[in-house]
């Protein structure tokens, strides 16, 4: 009896319960599929298959329903909590690891740490991103990115790239959005994109777009 296999036998399913894990109960199947980064077709079958085991239902009407887990499933207990929980452990980890690399000064300047996944062939791995005040120079921040990305390859044993920004690159994209590239963002440490788009007084436009939906996995 393979019983991993019938939670994780597709990068879909994976997704699907990962985004319900860390964005929490009561999720649409729109949303779900947005901030797993999976195609909806895809999304709308692995859903069906989650709910077919019992570890995933639905509560709604035919037109609008959210999904939530079944906690009281055996197989969330014994496999998908203490997966994901890992997971989380090891984001706080990449989080605390770069923070102890910085120095006191760039730590209060520190306002974000943020993740995503390349989605271009050439540039698979992990992306790290350093959001910082107004305050650190281009040559300080180049400096730190080659620091960290050293230090996170060291840790996860796999390909990273790391920028660093400041809140006022981000406010005039300054490279932003061309180096996520329209990835979610998993947010490590510190505030939000959302929030950080109020702040910046970013209502409208594509940058407002890509800012306003992340997933919290800290």
């Amino acid at each position: 009896m393979k019983l991993a296999n019938l939670l994780f036998s597709t990068h879909a399913k994976i997704d699907v319960l990962r985004t319900i894990y860390f964005a929490g109960d009561g999720i649409s199947g729109r949303k779900i599929s947005l901030l797993g980064e999976i195609n909806p077709r895809s999304c709308q079958l692995a859903l069906q298959e989650l709910e077919a085991l019992n570890i995933v239902y639905k509560n709604g009407n035919r037109r609008k329903h959210s999904f939530f887990l079944n906690r009281e499933h055996p197989l969330y207990r014994e496999l998908l909590e203490p997966i994901f929980e890992g997971e989380r452990r090891l984001y706080r980890e990449v989080a605390s690891k770069i923070k102890g690399s910085l120095s006191s000064r760039q730590n209060d300047s520190l306002v974000s740490i943020w993740s995503f996944v390349g989605k271009d062939k050439e540039e698979k791995g992990v992306g790290i991103i350093l959001l910082f005040g107004m305050d650190i120079s281009p040559r300080e921040l180049a400096s730190v990115e080659r620091r960290i990305a050293e230090e996170i390859r060291g840790l996860l044993k796999t390909p990273v790239r790391v920028k660093a920004f400041t809140l006022k690159d981000i406010k005039e994209d300054v490279g932003f959005r061309q180096f996520v590239k329209g990835a979610i963002i998993r947010v490590l440490f510190g505030e939000r994109p959302e929030d950080i788009a109020r702040d910046l007084g970013i209502t409208r436009g594509p940058l407002h777009y890509f800012l306003s939906k992340s997933l919290y996995v800290s």
